[in-house]
């Protein structure tokens, strides 16, 4: 499997602090069935900008710990990059790094409470430059929770989907939780990440929220989100389109009551 979203690095953003939490957490990752990490800590336009150059250094750094620590696990250099409108001048500057550095995909994270009014100007941009965006765990966003609908837009114009697994355990709250179970019922997610920050208490929790993403999705979706359109990903490849996506109100009627108030602004 391949994790598409982890805070592995150490010392660049709020994940890892040290090099000695940095192998904990791939450790506990590679226990989890993960056989490669994309380390994705934050870039935000201002003052904290963190450089390509900065983030391909530590990863190698960490690839060279990982391989001298025993630790068979690929390590692969990314970025969650926040939204802000000149994205599309920046990637032209060589300013943002794609996930695994092919100028292929960029992973995009919104603010967690709304959607911003340049968010399809942005999309458009970037497509326009060759880049398929990847949106960061789109259940976490409020907006989205108010107009799931959004998500439809997105989807038929090409933006691509990474949940988090530990969304559908409560971790973020209720709301990511149901949204997250839409989206998984209904094909509309493409990648999953763990997201990891820090050590996990538990040992056990990403293989059992891995565990719940299968359930809903099935054998065959599952291999596409942690395998197939990972590697595609990683290759630089576009990935197969032609899909019709959905939001089955039938899917939505079994779900726990409140899933209906998705749908009611």
């Amino acid at each position: 499997m391949i994790d598409m979203h982890s805070h592995i690095l150490p010392g660049l953003d709020d994940g890892a602090k040290d090099m000695a939490e940095t192998l904990e957490m791939v450790r506990q990752l590679q226990e989890s069935g993960f056989k490669t990490i994309f380390a994705t800590p934050h870039v935000l336009e201002g003052r904290d900008y963190l450089h390509p150059a900065e983030i391909l250094t530590v990863t190698e750094q960490v690839r060279q710990r990982v391989a001298e620590a025993g630790i068979k696990i690929e390590i692969l250099p990314g970025a969650e990059n926040y939204i802000f409108p000149d994205m599309a001048k920046w990637f032209s500057a060589g300013k943002l790094l794609t996930l695994g550095n092919t100028g292929k995909y960029l992973l995009v994270e919104l603010p967690m409470r709304e959607i911003p009014h340049y968010t399809d100007q942005v999309f458009f941009e970037l497509q326009v430059k060759g880049l398929t965006p990847i949106l960061a765990h789109p259940e976490r966003n409020l907006g989205l929770n108010d107009e799931p609908k959004r998500l439809l837009e997105w989807a038929k114009r090409g933006i691509l989907f990474q949940m988090n697994v530990r969304s559908l355990s409560g971790y973020y709250g209720p709301r990511p939780k149901m949204l997250a179970e839409l989206m998984l019922s209904n094909g509309l997610i493409h990648l999953i990440g763990s997201d990891a920050h820090r050590v996990s208490r538990s040992e056990s929790i990403y293989t059992e929220a891995l565990q719940g993403v299968k359930e809903i999705s099935g054998e065959g979706r599952f291999q596409d989100m942690t395998l197939w359109n990972p590697q595609t990903i990683l290759e630089g490849k576009p990935l197969q389109g032609g899909r019709d996506y959905a939001l089955d109100e039938p899917i939505l009627k079994k779900k726990k009551r409140g899933f209906r108030d998705l749908f009611r602004r």
